[in-house]
């Protein structure tokens, strides 16, 4: 009985971020632009893998060789998507281990695992096959080892015990950085949770010995980083829009749903009130000082800045000098999100379980709010499972070319960035000639290739009776690029199909039978 109550909420939740990983999983085998980019790199030998590493992309290297050795059980986008979603259902296990541990409640663990599992960006990237889900669990193993870690400093602790804590803490810092090189931005967050803490100088100092260790053996990323910045130049500067979207990540894509959230995270961090003062030492850690001033670990240091410092620096950052904010970099804020919602609703229901004076009530309250988030973003749970959801929809296009392409039919690409269609869905080109490729992406180490110049691009067009033209407008007349190639579809040949997919279109120019 014991250890179904104890491991109850952990399964519930576990379970929970299973279904919502698994349903819609294929999504009809539609990739985006980051999923196609992952699923050919990791299909790459090792050696042209290094290749392109050394050029492009190494801050992402390590999950392109996780995934690589993934590819042995299969290669359909359903299946490379698999680390992603076992990812975020180890990180809703292990947000209701922290939440329990700083809570001492089962239930604060169960309604946190809840929030953050029905939140819809946590589905998004649990079912997309890109590192950010793997940061996100990584990221919860380091605040869970500070967490041991800063327990273990008691005087009266083991010193081999604090090592080894200590030590897991900077491999973890280590693995975090080389999945994303963003992950650093934790060590901000947890900087601000041992000084809250005032364990004394030696906590201090081993906290900030293990993350200078961590951060050390990232350098070699970071460099690398540095010198392939240009690969990240699309980046803009954050607006209001950027704003927007980061508060759907951390509280919820309805704004109904969003809102209960953040009620429920601000009375987290409410100091205590007279009745909690008089229970001093409750479970959510009342001591009749406000939790800032008090000292120790509680629930709002260890959220608070983990919902606030890392997208901050990094907002911060890219207003101020070159532009790296994107808000899946810093996902694993939305724990800070959980953690305090689900913290909140516990206190809630402690509030109503003491004015009733009926334990039983306790739960009552975060019950009906995790169905009402789940019920309010029913809808957007839907939509990120459609083909559409992501940012380019490379394979409804590839499908409906493979279905209608004659053998011998030219492809286009009007900007060599569409390339990444025929990278993500080669089987589906097999009957089309990209005729004006010059050097592969393999060769090139780029995702684009070289292409000819239009010399001899010209004379293969008018070679071909039948060209697929793919690019970012229907027409290659309304591009805002005045390319040759343009000028000899609209005068030499006719338009006619055109194929809407997002961001993308799709077009079919047949030659003009000339005497």
């Amino acid at each position: 009985m014991a250890v179904a109550a104890r491991h109850g909420p952990v399964l519930v939740v576990a379970g929970t971020m299973t279904f919502l990983g698994v349903w819609g999983l294929a999504r009809a085998s539609a990739m985006g632009n980051d999923e196609v980019i992952s699923h050919w790199v990791a299909l790459l030998p090792l050696r042209q893998l290094w290749h392109l590493l050394r050029h492009i992309d190494a801050v992402h290297g390590l999950y392109y060789l996780l995934l690589h050795g993934w590819m042995a059980v299969g290669t359909s986008p359903a299946v490379i998507r698999i680390p992603s979603v076992a990812a975020m259902v180890a990180a809703a296990a292990l947000m209701v281990v922290i939440a329990r541990r700083l809570t001492g409640s089962g239930w604060a663990g169960l309604f946190a695992g809840l929030i953050m599992a029905l939140t819809p960006s946590i589905s998004y990237y649990a079912q997309t096959a890109r590192s950010y889900a793997l940061v996100y669990t990584c990221v919860l193993g380091q605040t869970l080892t500070l967490l041991s870690a800063l327990e273990a400093e008691r005087p009266a602790a083991a010193r081999a015990r604090v090592t080894r804590r200590w030590a897991l803490y900077a491999a973890l810092v280590t693995l975090g950085a080389y999945l994303n090189e963003m992950a650093l931005l934790v060590l901000a967050a947890h900087a601000i949770t041992v000084l809250l803490a005032r364990y004394g100088r030696r906590a201090a100092g081993h906290w900030l010995a293990a993350s200078a260790v961590g951060a050390f053996l990232a350098i070699p990323l970071l460099w690398l980083g540095y010198l392939q910045r240009s690969a990240v130049s699309w980046i803009h500067r954050p607006g209001p829009h950027a704003l927007w979207l980061l508060y759907q990540d951390y509280f919820g894509a309805a704004f109904a749903a969003a809102l209960l959230v953040v009620v429920c995270s601000m009375v987290a961090v409410l100091p205590p009130g007279e009745w909690e003062r008089r229970r001093r030492g409750g479970a959510d850690g009342a001591s009749g000082t406000a939790w800032w001033r008090s000292g120790g670990v509680s629930l709002p240091s260890v959220a608070a800045p983990l919902l606030l410092v890392p997208a901050g620096l990094l907002l911060v950052e890219s207003r101020i000098a070159a532009p790296m904010y994107q808000d899946r970099y810093v996902l694993y804020g939305e724990a800070g999100a959980a953690l305090l919602a689900g913290g909140g609703l516990y206190r809630i229901g402690r509030w109503l379980a003491a004015a009733k004076r009926r334990r039983e009530l306790v739960a009552l309250p975060g019950v009906a709010v995790c169905l009402c988030t789940l019920l309010l973003q029913l809808g957007h749970q839907y939509r990120e499972r459609l083909p559409a959801s992501r940012d380019f929809n490379f394979g409804g296009l590839a499908f409906y070319l493979a279905a209608h392409a004659h053998s011998g039919d030219g492809v286009l690409f009007i900007n060599s960035f569409y390339r990444k269609a025929e990278l993500g869905y080669p089987e589906q080109f097999r009957k089309t000639s990209d005729f004006a490729l010059a050097v592969s992406p393999a060769t090139a180490a780029s995702y684009q290739g070289i292409d000819k110049p239009f010399a001899a691009i010209r004379p293969l067009m008018l070679g071909h009776r039948r060209i697929w033209v793919i690019g970012g407008l229907p027409s290659p007349h309304l591009t805002a690029l005045s390319r040759a190639e343009s000028l000899v579809l609209l005068h030499d040949f006719t338009q006619v199909t055109v194929r809407p997919y997002k961001h993308l279109w799709l077009t079919l120019w047949i030659r003009h039978n000339r005497l």
